[in-house]
């Protein structure tokens, strides 16, 4: 009797642990502006960051139900990963766009080059 109304109360109390999780709002909007930056700044051109965005909206999508249905402790880490990879996909498409920058520096430079006359015997 008495291991039942100590499991009774364990368990009571988990429960009211866990529903008095507050709502994590601040992982919420951190993980929503993150996608929102990483659409900005086109990670959806480039293959692996658009992989990473897309997680990263799959995870915030799942995070806002878990939310709505009371689990904020499990929607903190989905969103804290949503974050994180939205992050990822940011840095990618960060990364692909100076890639892309560079290449055309490069090119003008060269063109550059080119048109300037080649003069021997200057020294």
């Amino acid at each position: 009797m008495r291991t039942r109304m100590l499991s009774f109360v364990l368990a009571t109390a988990g429960l009211v642990a866990c529903a008095s999780s507050p709502i994590p709002a601040d992982k919420l909007s951190r993980s929503e502006g993150a996608v929102r930056g990483a659409e900005e700044l086109g990670a959806e051109q480039d293959p692996t960051a658009a992989l990473h965005l897309k997680l990263a909206r799959e995870q915030l999508a799942i995070g806002k139900k878990l939310i709505e249905g009371g689990d904020n402790a499990r929607a903190e880490g989905v969103l804290l990963r949503a974050e994180a990879d939205a992050e990822v996909a940011m840095n990618m498409a960060r990364a692909s766009k100076a890639k892309v920058d560079a290449i055309q520096t490069i090119q003008e430079v060269q063109k550059a080059k080119m048109s300037i006359p080649q003069q021997e015997g200057i020294q």
